[in-house]
């Protein structure tokens, strides 16, 4: 049995190299994730359960029901039809299909989604005399159908909600970087915890929270509420919780003056606070209405990682930006501690020079579809 880890475009070694840290390592990058060998297959729903909880960079757990090759829409019914949904679904359940598709003759993924929709409901109606209905906020069962070229795949999606929803977001302030794309950051700063850390641009939080939940050891799934393996027939809420509470069992302690935040927005900070609330690191974690330029920790940070504004979503002065990072790079210089790391997330090039340091590295993400850059600096 495999399973597919979806991810973001760009991150599939980092994933990879992820899963054998929680303990998967018969796997093999595809597109936009990795497969994932799970052996023997009668441990499969404890895979799901783990990496759904455990892992901060994926997307999506998918558990594949049938692989086909894909002609045409007839052949998509035909295959469709020959998955027993009745396994599936109960009476009253609702249901979403998320389609991703590239196919010569298939050119719309919203179409195929309809006729795999079509053969579910079909087979139930003439089965169950009934059939589920579309919920594409909330449904019951979240299926996913993924074709290229001629191969098609479906597979029940044991996410729900994609994994990026933690569960500690109460708000965000303006274009707002993703929980997973914040740990991957962290990932590529090679950030385990004991570090000193400081986000100088803290925004609403979120590079600060996934910095708190690696040095706690503390799962990114540990305040979800809803999975889509609940609704698995296979899901067995005792071995979920045995698997959840070994798991949260590793959790510890943060260590005292190791988070540090600025951000000079008030109702921004403000944003950054009821975050940390909700995740239970407001005690733990400084954060100050202040310019950064203005803010000297009480403890000397080791890592700085940060999203300064990119000046391409939010409608920013150029110039000011441009000033912002002179600063970004004076405060490096000036308020790390030595050796120190430096990481500077960027989406303007332009931007970049204006750090006034070279780069030792540039990993090259795509954020949100914007090609981005994290600068990676070490400071002597």
């Amino acid at each position: 049995m495999s399973l597919f880890v979806s991810c973001g475009p760009g991150i599939e070694t980092l994933l990879s190299d992820e899963l054998a840290e929680i303990g998967f390592h018969e796997t093999s990058i595809g597109f936009c994730g990795v497969h994932v060998r799970i052996t023997p297959a009668e441990v499969t729903m404890d895979a799901v359960y783990a990496i759904n909880y455990r892992s901060r960079l994926a997307s999506r757990v998918l558990l594949p029901l049938h692989q086909f090759r894909c002609y045409d829409e007839k052949a998509l019914y035909r295959s469709a039809d020959k998955v027993d949904w009745t396994r599936f679904f109960r009476k009253g359940q609702t249901l979403a299909i998320d389609a991703n598709v590239s196919h010569p003759r298939l050119r719309n993924s919203l179409f195929c989604a309809q006729v795999v929709k079509d053969a579910i409901c079909d087979q139930l109606r003439n089965t169950m005399g009934s059939r589920p209905s579309v919920d594409l906020k909330s449904p019951d069962v979240q299926l996913n159908l993924f074709i290229h070229d001629d191969e098609a795949v479906i597979s029940f999606d044991t996410s729900g909600d994609a994994l990026h929803k933690r569960g500690y977001r109460q708000d965000a302030g303006e274009a707002p970087l993703q929980e997973s794309m914040a740990a991957v950051l962290l990932k590529l700063a090679k950030y385990k915890g004991d570090e000193i850390l400081i986000d100088p641009c803290c925004g609403s939080g979120t590079i600060l929270i996934e910095a708190a939940l690696i040095a706690s050891n503390t799962a990114p799934g540990y305040l979800r509420k809803r999975w889509g393996f609940f609704n698995h027939p296979d899901f067995v809420n005792e071995q979920w919780l045995i698997v959840k509470n070994e798991i949260d069992s590793l959790r510890k302690d943060l260590l005292p003056k190791h988070f540090y935040g600025s951000e000079i927005d008030s109702e921004v900070a403000r944003l950054c606070r009821a975050n940390l609330r909700a995740a239970g690191f407001l005690d733990s974690v400084e954060v100050v209405r202040l310019d950064f330029a203005d803010y000297t920790p009480s403890v000397q940070p080791h890592v700085l990682v940060t999203n300064p504004p990119h000046g391409r979503r939010l409608k920013d002065d150029l110039s000011a930006l441009c000033a912002l990072y002179r600063r970004l790079g004076d405060f490096m210089k000036q308020k790390l501690a030595k050796p120190g790391r430096g990481y500077v997330f960027v989406a303007n090039p332009d931007l970049a020079k204006e750090v006034g340091l070279a780069p030792k590295r540039r990993h090259v993400l795509s954020n949100g579809g914007v090609e981005s850059r994290l600068l990676e600096f070490d400071l002597y």
